[in-house]
Parts: structure tokens; C-alpha cells; sequence
């Protein structure tokens, strides 16, 4: 297949890229290029997608988006494009050029607030956050264009771990792991029992391959217009848990409890995404995630990080977008400044 893959300079983009080159297909990268300090492609920002950047594709992956609840918090008319408006637009696109497969990368966060038992995808949604408002409003405009002939689908992805060519350190895993080796000391929110779904993001870059192949079977059967939460039963976890399975491993790490601001807990149901796609299987544990982060650490993330002080060198998604936006290179609304560095 000829792979149009929105965010492909990103943390799960930079991973699906490689798996599906690897399989044979061939991947078109549109990448804004906001984490990626030496572009080896035009950057284009995918609010100014055009018909031509699509032509000739089989099928479009998105996951360009503003990433997390944080950054989506630093301006609500960007979060709005690029993850609700630019999503559907692009989705729009893809139809009426006969493209069948659409990929739209979203989250489990959509279900916020503590809630018991495991959410399905039947279960309402309640967004505390720009980011995860945006993404309902994208599942819902883009399902909406569901037909015969075109067939989006909406993976709702747990809170990603491990490593990748572009790393994050603003996620909870590698977050964890990374403090508890930098200052022997991991930082919890309150008493840590708060629940969120894992995911290894060579795992969710796996999901993503399935989905494609199955549209690319022709199968009937093949999903359309559907919501799935993407994860794994057993990895539902307290943050209290990860924390302990970090001290198991790092035993002179100390624990701080601070005051937890963020009430969202959410243990989620994956039986839907498993039923459709049995071959499904997790790859690594949380703990499993821990030990590879600390390797990462340990081999390459080092000197980077400790070059920049208490920072954290592009890796948190967040405190980057806020030194590029007050260095005058992106505007308020995360557009590029300088014509050198423009969507091309």
C-alpha cells in the first residue's frame, strides 16, 4: 500500500513509519516538524493539507495532533485545527479522491473522571480537557463520513510507553522511569490510585497495521466507522503500582507524594478491538516498559538530558512547544515564523 502518515516525525509516528516500511508498503511523511531538530523532510503542517499531497495514496493514517492534555492547554484555537478540524478536513480529502482507509489516531482520556468497572465504547464520554474534547469532536466528524466506499476508523489508544526514535518524557512510564534514574526520586500525584491503561507504542503501531490490512483485504467484515479502545485487559494500572514496580527495580528511589490536582481514572475494556482482531497480542509489560526506558536512559538519553539541566531537550512535548513559541520561531497558534522553517 502507498501509506499517507499524518505525524510520521512523531512518538508512535516515528515507529509505525519503520514497521511499515519494513512490511513493503511505501509511507508519505507530513510532519509539522515541531519535535524533529534536523528535518530530513519538508515540514508541513497538516492544517494546509492539500488534494495533492493525497493522490495516489491507499490509505491515510493521522496521528498529527496537539499530543497530550497539556499541550493542548497552551492554546485552544490550535488544539481545535489541528485536532478536530484538521482531522475531518483531511478525512474529507481522502473521500472524494476514492481513498477507502482512514486511520484516526485518538485516546482513552476522552472518558475522564473516575468512573467504576472497565469502560467500553458504549460507555459516555466526558472530556476535562481541550485535548480529549478534540478528540471526540474528530471521531465524531470524521465516523460520520462512513460509507460503502469509505471506511474511517477510530483507535482510542491507552497511555503509550517506551521507547522510540522520537521519545517523550511527558508520559507516565517513561516519565517515571527517567526521574527515578536522574534523581532518585519519583514524584506521585497523591496516593497514586488513580487507574490508566498502557500500551507499549511498538503495540499501538501494530494495531494501526492490522486495521490497514484489514482494509486492504477487501474483506466485508473488515471494520468501518467504529470506535475501539486499543490496549490490554491486564494493563490497567494504578499509578501507585508503576511506582512500585520502578522501586523494585531502582530500590533506593524515594517516593514524594504531592497534592493530585488531575482527578481522570479510567481502567478501560479492550474486548471490542480483540474480538475484531484476534492476533492482537501485547508485546511488553509496564514493568517491561520501565527496564527498556531505563535502558534508553542509560545507552543514548543521558548526555542529551543532562546537557540542558533539570530540562528535559525537546523531549517533553510541552515545555518545548512553550521555549519554541517564546524564542519567536512558532506564533501563538503554533504556526512556523520564520520562512525558512515554513510548511513547504
Amino acid at each position: 500500500m502507498r501509506i499517507l502518515l499524518a505525524g510520521n516525525r512523531g512518538y508512535l509516528g516515528s515507529v509505525l513509519e519503520r514497521s511499515l516500511l519494513r512490511d513493503g508498503h511505501e509511507v508519505t511523511g507530513l510532519d509539522t516538524g515541531f519535535f524533529d531538530p534536523a528535518p530530513r523532510q519538508p515540514r508541513r503542517d497538516v492544517r494546509h493539507v492539500t488534494r495533492d499531497d493525497l493522490r495516489g495514496c491507499d490509505a491515510i493514517v493521522n496521528l498529527a495532533a496537539m499530543c497530550n492534555d497539556a499541550c493542548g492547554d497552551l492554546s485552544a484555537t490550535a488544539t481545535e485545527q489541528i485536532n478536530a478540524h484538521a482531522p475531518v478536513r483531511l478525512a474529507e480529502l481522502a473521500k472524494s479522491l476514492g481513498i477507502r482507509s482512514y486511520v484516526l489516531a485518538s485516546s482513552c482520556s476522552v472518558y475522564g473522571a473516575a468512573r467504576d468497572g472497565e469502560l467500553t465504547e458504549k460507555d459516555e464520554v466526558a472530556p476535562e480537557t481541550a485535548y480529549a474534547a478534540s478528540k471526540v469532536t474528530a471521531e465524531h466528524e470524521v465516523l460520520r463520513l462512513a460509507d460503502e466506499s469509505f471506511a474511517p476508523v477510530a483507535l482510542r489508544f491507552a497511555t503509550l510507553f517506551g521507547d522510540s526514535p522520537s521519545f517523550r518524557s511527558d508520559l507516565m512510564i517513561n516519565r517515571i522511569a527517567l526521574t527515578a534514574a536522574r534523581w532518585g526520586e519519583i514524584r506521585m500525584n497523591g496516593e497514586g490510585l488513580l487507574w490508566r491503561p498502557l500500551l507499549h507504542v511498538a503495540d499501538a503501531a501494530n494495531a494501526i497495521r492490522l486495521v490497514l490490512e484489514s482494509s486492504d483485504s477487501g474483506a466485508s467484515s473488515a471494520p468501518a466507522g467504529e470506535i475501539f479502545n486499543v490496549g490490554f485487559a491486564d494493563q490497567n494500572h494504578r499509578v501507585v503500582d508503576v511506582v512500585e514496580m520502578a522501586r523494585e527495580l531502582l530500590p533506593h528511589v524515594t517516593v514524594t507524594r504531592t497534592p493530585a490536582p488531575d482527578n481522570r481514572s479510567y481502567a478501560v475494556c479492550f474486548d471490542k478491538f480483540q474480538a475484531a482482531y484476534g492476533e492482537f497480542k501485547s508485546t511488553c509489560t509496564a514493568e517491561g516498559g520501565l527496564r527498556e526506558v531505563l535502558d534508553a536512559y542509560r545507552l543514548r538519553l543521558r548526555a542529551p538530558l543532562s546537557e540542558t539541566g533539570d530540562g528535559w531537550a525537546g523531549t517533553d512535548r510541552r515545555e518545548w512547544l512553550l521555549a519554541k513559541r517564546s524564542a519567536g520561531v512558532l506564533d501563538a497558534d503554533f504556526h512556523w515564523n520564520s520562512p525558512t522553517t515554513a510548511a513547504s
